[in-house]
């Protein structure tokens, strides 16, 4: 009988873990959203909208290599919080992401974002000449989106990546362009643009 108790308390015991890690990896990547309104976030955030100062990236990148993406923002509230990134590539979209930032105590974000072009289909890299489209824009803890910015590059072989000027921009890593959630359509082209 001692044996049957003991049985029962490991498999409780298992059950009970392998119930918890279940929970806890699908909660993995959940977000929170504020269910504060707009005039409460405004009131305990500010009511400003962050700006894009200034971006850069090369215009020509030979496949398989990583573009930087150099970005200067700022908000008046100090509340910068995401960077939300949106790519278009010829028959593929990657819906709007958001990467955490932490901007600066000025409320200022200086850096670089990467994508790595060798995580991109291979129809894409194999011959070269193809172009992708980067829409960035800047999103403040009460929900306010800056105007966007529009960077393109044409992945031609042989080209070498341009730098921006010596000071312009802060050499700061910001985050990766989650290329791997690109999403294709067989409608994609122009009209499908994000």
């Amino acid at each position: 009988m001692n044996r049957t108790k003991r049985k029962k308390t490991f498999s409780r015991f298992w059950v009970g873990a392998l119930l918890g890690a279940a929970l806890g990896m699908g909660s993995y990547g959940c977000v929170v959203m504020d269910q504060r309104s707009p005039q409460q976030l405004e009131a305990t955030f500010g009511a400003n909208k962050p700006k894009i100062e200034a971006t850069f990236a090369s215009q020509w990148l030979s496949p398989r290599e990583i573009w930087k993406i150099y970005l200067n923002g700022s908000d008046p509230d100090r509340d910068i919080r995401w960077i939300q990134v949106s790519l278009w590539v010829p028959g593929g979209i990657m819906h709007t992401a958001r990467l955490h930032v932490q901007p600066q105590p000025e409320g200022r974000i200086s850096g670089y974002l990467t994508l790595h072009t060798m995580d991109l289909p291979d129809s894409l890299l194999r011959f070269g000449n193809s172009d992708l489209r980067l829409y960035l824009a800047l999103e403040d803890k009460a929900g306010h989106v800056s105007e966007r910015a529009v960077l393109s590059v044409s992945l031609v072989l042989g080209s070498r990546q341009e730098m921006p000027k010596p000071g312009l921009f802060q050499e700061t890593f910001l985050g990766e362009v989650p290329v791997r959630f690109l999403q294709f359509s067989p409608s994609a082209g122009l009209g499908t643009w994000p």
